[in-house]
């Protein structure tokens, strides 16, 4: 008896699952870790987990950037909160991260707010150093804390920021292994560069292909959720540019999209949205004549004369 096969999880959310989701996060008081941990265990079982990983860190992000003027503000206070923490004898680790708690924050935002307030830094670089080497930081307390959200904060921070880069190399990686299964001959990025461009799609075809009756001169990797919003940024950035110079293209959510993302006008100068490699029988390739097919269509030809 052959083994049933697992639900598959959805990637193509609905604008109601869209609005629950963010609802959820943006109600939800506590770290960001256990907000995630909440929804992919006991909340939305039948959502795609990394589909859900990427819409908290996009609600999250948008609000560290409305909270960010109104912590600044307080910092003074903070810190000053953080030290006296430390002078009453708690010797632990977590103490930011109690304070995060606390605040609704993000530990690695309080990090950055404590560290630029005690050593009145202005530039962004210095505090990314702090957060990357805290042994550089001279205060033993604050260095172990810093330490302490650096591995326990999963939207920011250097080891987040490596995991997202590992994450999206891996799935460039998937798109052209797919595309070699396929049959597509493409250039890379770095092919492209080579060649002098500067924006540059993860793959271009070098023979353009037809899926589902569209023209397909590129392929975009984004290992993430394709919500409206984060599209029409792409759009904005990258995308507008590889249609104005190579023609329509597609890119690839890996993680999923909300349902009104293809259907977005912006899509109309030659964008088509996907959660996945297309299928190979909605692909139709050009037939290169070679050598060969010419003298055997004027062998054919000629027997057809003769006859």
């Amino acid at each position: 008896m052959a083994e049933a096969l697992p639900n598959k999880k959805k990637k193509i959310l609905t604008a109601d699952e869209y609005t629950k989701i963010c609802s959820f996060i943006n109600n939800y008081h506590g770290l960001a870790i256990d907000c995630e941990m909440e929804m992919k265990y006991r909340q939305f079982l039948d959502i795609e987990p990394l589909a859900l990983t990427c819409i908290a860190q996009m609600e999250h992000f948008n609000r560290a950037k409305r909270q960010h003027w109104k912590h600044e503000q307080r910092s003074r206070k903070l810190l000053k909160t953080f030290e006296e923490l430390c002078e009453y004898g708690n010797k632990d680790n977590i103490l930011i991260i109690r304070m995060a708690f606390a605040e609704n924050m993000n530990p690695i935002a309080l990090c950055r707010i404590l560290l630029q307030e005690k050593y009145d830094i202005k530039q962004k670089q210095q505090i990314s150093r702090y957060l990357k080497f805290p042994h550089l930081i001279d205060d033993p307390r604050l260095a172990a804390n810093v330490q302490q959200c650096v591995y326990s904060d999963n939207q920011d921070g250097p080891l987040t920021d490596l995991r997202r880069r590992i994450i999206g190399e891996e799935y460039e990686q998937k798109l052209k292994s797919l595309a070699n299964q396929s049959g597509i001959h493409f250039y890379d990025e770095q092919d492209l560069r080579r060649m002098g461009f500067d924006k540059t799609p993860d793959i271009k075809i070098i023979l353009p292909f037809l899926y589902k009756n569209a023209v397909v001169n590129w392929i975009e990797s984004k290992a993430n959720f394709g919500d409206p919003k984060t599209h029409k940024w792409n759009i904005q950035q990258q995308l507008q540019s590889y249609c104005n110079r190579f023609g329509p293209g597609i890119v690839i959510y890996w993680f999923g999209y909300h349902v009104e993302t293809p259907n977005l006008p912006d899509n109309d100068i030659g964008i088509t949205v996907l959660a996945d490699f297309p299928d190979n029988e909605d692909l139709v390739f050009m037939k290169l004549i070679t050598a060969t097919d010419v003298t055997e269509t004027k062998a054919n030809s000629g027997a057809e004369t003769k006859m």
